[in-house]
């Protein structure tokens, strides 16, 4: 009940009991008279009568006088004082009460509030010093983790075993906003904590994969992993691994969650398909064109005596049998360079490593010795595989060319540390146009289809070559010059967790279902706390949204990296009333995507979650007469922080977002623009959280519940 309530109350009450009491006592001296007394008081009652109601009067405006005292120099001032000594305890120990009506004894146990928030700010930071330590080795292993997770080559995915997303990588991102990027026709899900990895993978071979590692593990196996392959909306082919993880309950390992590891197959896919369909078309064409080839012959050995027009045909025969078979190894190596394409990779090789590798394949490949020579510590950034593949094409057309018996093969850095790798045949000479051939040999191809030949691949690797050539102009080796890799530039890795996006919520293994949102308590729900901007406060009049910002909260802390920023183009003019206030310049809308381009994103983005807002009837009524022409529907649970802090503060003077900021420490950043209201906002809830807590507003239902008896809740627009 509201202080003014209980004042007009309590007045009330006050003078019904002066008046009664002035009646009463006046009927009780009435009724003790005699008839003869009382007869003679009737004939003077009107003198005597104005006299007991004008003092009742007079006592009555004493009293309200002496109420309306007490209760503005001690009842509100004690209530206010109850308010702001919570918000010291609970959220801000740095917050002073100040209160300017109070009588002197108020304002004294201010002064000792006071003194004791002072003492107990500085137990806070002392407390606060000791966190911070914990945190700071907590943030180190979260930054090995960090960047543990964002150097693998594959996207990682962690969910435990109701779906629910509780740590994914940069490469899972990158791959899945491929995905969406290549599929923008349909909504698909969205990759974020909480979310549910069912709204992006299929279902289906997630969940037969995982009961297949329930089984494997019941049986007693380990070291379990399974694999499937799954195709997204836009095509994309992804292999994926699945391994398990594992909590201990009563003695016993339970799978409490599971590792997706996620690899893009879809050019590699593609180029087996294409390579596979070359061999059986080349083996079936090269069947029909041999059998023609091989009767056509057969008949001009067996019959001497032909004409000399069937000798000419058969020659025909034989003649277009044979280009066919030209046509399709033509094709071959075409589709061959383009699958190696396909398996280009670059990484950073230690010489010595390569050297050994190139060694191994020449004689596995054509039982020829090397002998290896590298200087210590040279590291190159390039294709390994492509070089290896190269140079034994190399070893090849020598052999083919020349008895050489021994190659050797050197890597050191010249003046210009550069790295130099000379594979030389010594006493062996040969023609320099050999070299030319190999080196325009077609060997891959870039992205376009078009092919490459080794040369140009490594040009692409910021490396040439040169061949070594004798006195006599015989050529008796060949140098690939490439830059060397810096080891120490590419280690030294960056320790702040925003340049590595690996983001991870593992409080998650305890989410209840969300059938039962209203039950959970608010610590644990999932917020989506957004804003808008308008063309005007009027949307039942045409005011129409230019931009929406929101930022997702779970297990009370904010994904800043989860978050929408998006101007909306209103397809209406911007009063100029309405740009003094949010700033947007009306320049800048046209050409950004419609309410109806936008809503759909932002309704999957709020998926399973709760809305949050500053005067939320405002937004949500844009939201609602949007449902009609987009077909969206948002049905999720709302808060309202202005409805909670007329709830918690109902005292207080002010309830804006400025207002809320100051008396819980936020500190307002961008305001008037609609991600940073919804930043402070989020910043906001989560400092109300203790405070309704406090108040005995525990969960999602009770907040709900206390809202609605809020008196802003009667506001619509």
């Amino acid at each position: 009940m509201k202080p003014a309530v209980k004042y007009w109350i309590f007045l009330s009450a006050i003078i019904f009991v002066v008046f009664s009491v002035i009646f009463l006592s006046f009927s009780g001296a009435w009724y003790s008279l005699s008839p003869e007394e009382q007869a003679s008081i009737a004939k003077i009652s009107e003198k005597l009568l104005p006299f007991p109601f004008v003092g009742g009067l007079i006592l009555c405006a004493i009293l309200s006088l002496l109420v309306s005292f007490l209760f503005h120099n001690y009842v509100i001032p004690i209530l206010k004082l109850g308010e702001s000594t919570q918000l010291i305890s609970a959220v801000n120990p740095d917050h002073r009460i100040e209160i300017k009506q109070a009588a002197k004894e108020i304002h004294y146990l201010t002064d000792i509030i006071n003194q004791s928030g002072e003492a107990f700010a500085k137990l806070q930071r002392d407390v606060d010093e000791q966190i911070a330590d914990a945190n700071r080795k907590l943030e180190e292993e979260r930054t090995r983790l960090a960047a543990l997770m964002s150097e693998l080559p594959h996207g990682v995915i962690v969910c435990n075993t109701d779906g629910q997303i509780l740590l994914y990588n940069q490469q899972a991102q990158q791959v899945l906003e491929t995905d969406q990027q290549q599929n923008q026709e349909e909504v698909s899900g969205i990759l974020g904590l909480s979310r549910s990895i069912f709204s992006i993978l299929d279902r289906g071979p997630i969940i037969h994969a995982l009961q297949m590692l329930q089984r494997c593990h019941q049986s007693g196996r380990k070291g379990l992993v399974n694999n499937f392959m799954t195709t997204l909306r836009s095509g994309l082919c992804l292999r994926v691994n699945m391994a398990p993880f594992f909590v201990e309950q009563e003695g016993a390992k339970h799978i409490s969650g599971f590792v997706l590891t996620l690899e893009d197959m879809t050019a590699q896919i593609e180029s087996d398909a294409r390579r596979d369909m070359l061999i059986q078309s080349l083996t079936d064409d090269q069947h029909s064109a041999l059998q023609e080839i091989r009767a056509s012959i057969t008949t001009i050995l067996n019959q001497p005596n032909l004409t000399a027009d069937q000798l000419h045909s058969y020659r025909q025969n034989i003649d277009e049998a044979s280009r066919r078979l030209q046509e399709q190894i033509t094709l071959a190596r075409a589709n061959y360079v383009s699958h190696m394409h396909s398996l280009q990779r670059t990484e950073n090789v230690l010489g010595e490593s390569l050297l050994e590798v190139i060694s191994k394949n020449i004689y596995d490949r054509f039982f020829l010795g090397v002998t290896t020579q590298a200087a210590d510590s040279i590291w190159l950034q390039l294709d390994s595989y492509s070089i290896v593949q190269a140079i034994s094409q190399l070893v090849s057309t020598l052999l083919l060319n020349s008895e050489i018996q021994e190659l050797l093969i050197t890597l050191t850095l010249n003046e210009e540390q550069k790295a130099e790798l000379v594979i030389a045949w010594p006493e062996t000479y040969l023609d320099p146009q050999l070299l030319i051939d190999w080196k325009q040999t077609p060997f891959s191809s870039d992205s376009q289809g078009s092919l490459l030949t080794f040369s140009d691949l490594i040009k692409q690797m910021s490396g040439r070559i040169q061949p070594l050539s004798h006195a006599s102009g015989a050529c008796n080796g060949v140098l690939f010059e490439f830059p060397q890799w810096q080891e120490e530039t590419h280690l030294a890795m960056p320790v702040e967790l925003e340049h590595r996006p690996v983001s991870y919520e593992f409080n998650l293994f305890q989410q209840e279902d969300l059938q039962h949102l209203g039950e959970l308590a608010l610590e644990k729900l999932t917020y989506v706390v957004f804003d808008t901007e308008t063309t005007g406060l009027h949307p039942s009049e045409g005011d129409e949204i230019i931009q929406i910002g929101a930022i997702r909260i779970v297990n009370g802390r904010m994904l800043y990296h989860e978050a929408i920023d998006q101007l909306v183009d209103p397809l209406r003019p911007v009063p100029q009333t309405s740009v003094e206030i949010h700033g947007i310049q009306p320049e800048l809308l046209p050409g950004q995507p419609t309410i109806d381009k936008v809503l759909p994103h932002f309704h999957k983005f709020a998926e399973n979650s709760v809305l949050v807002a500053h005067n939320a009837a405002f937004d949500m009524r844009f939201l609602q007469l949007k449902e009609e022409s987009t077909g969206i529907k948002f049905e999720n649970p709302v808060i309202d922080t202005l409805l909670l802090s007329s709830i918690i503060h109902p005292n207080q003077d002010s309830h804006s977002l400025e207002g809320l900021a100051e008396r819980l420490n936020v500190t307002i950043v961008g305001r008037h623009t609609a991600l940073g209201d919804a930043i402070v906002t989020a910043e906001v809830l989560l400092k109300m959280i203790p405070l309704l807590k406090a108040n005995g507003i525990n969960t999602l239902a009770d907040a709900l519940a206390a809202s609605a008896k809020s008196p802003f809740a009667k506001y619509t627009y």
